[in-house]
């Protein structure tokens, strides 16, 4: 660990990813992961703010926390453990509109599945037209998408 802790001292200084030892291998049916891994990497910022105002103002108007693609609650599902959870989604993708000025209307509350089968591959669709996949798909196999 200390080696470790040296190699990203001197990969602060100059500027140059850390050398981490690097073990490769496995045993029969077991495969190798949890390797400490140092990434760089640029993101686009989001700001908290926008989500708590977005979360709110449906708080306030007297709806629930529901996905607004498929209407899981994770309040009415986990109790008090889902208790004011809910994901954030960027109807436009950030890379998309770039950096602007953004409102509660650019934003969507999705839950976790919802939000990562937006993101499974492109083209990303827009909260409402996985709405539109999951009817249609429901309707195909003759059920409700949801209770």
């Amino acid at each position: 660990m200390h080696a470790m802790a040296e190699s990203i001292r001197a990969s602060v200084a100059t500027g140059e990813p850390p050398d981490f030892p690097h073990d490769v291998g496995y045993e029969g049916e077991s495969e190798m992961e949890g390797r400490y891994l140092l990434r760089w990497h640029a993101y686009r910022e989001r700001n908290p703010a926008l989500r708590r105002k977005k979360i709110n103002s449906v708080v306030a108007a007297g709806g629930s926390l529901a996905c607004e693609v498929c209407e899981f609650d994770f309040n009415e599902f986990y109790g008090e453990r889902g208790q004011g959870y809910i994901e954030c989604y960027h109807v436009e993708p950030l890379h998309v509109g770039g950096e602007r000025a953004r409102t509660i209307r650019d934003l969507a509350l999705i839950c976790s599945n919802c939000h990562r089968m937006i993101h499974t591959k492109p083209p990303w669709p827009a909260p409402a037209e996985l709405r539109d996949l999951i009817r249609r798909q429901a309707q195909a196999q003759d059920r409700r998408p949801w209770p």
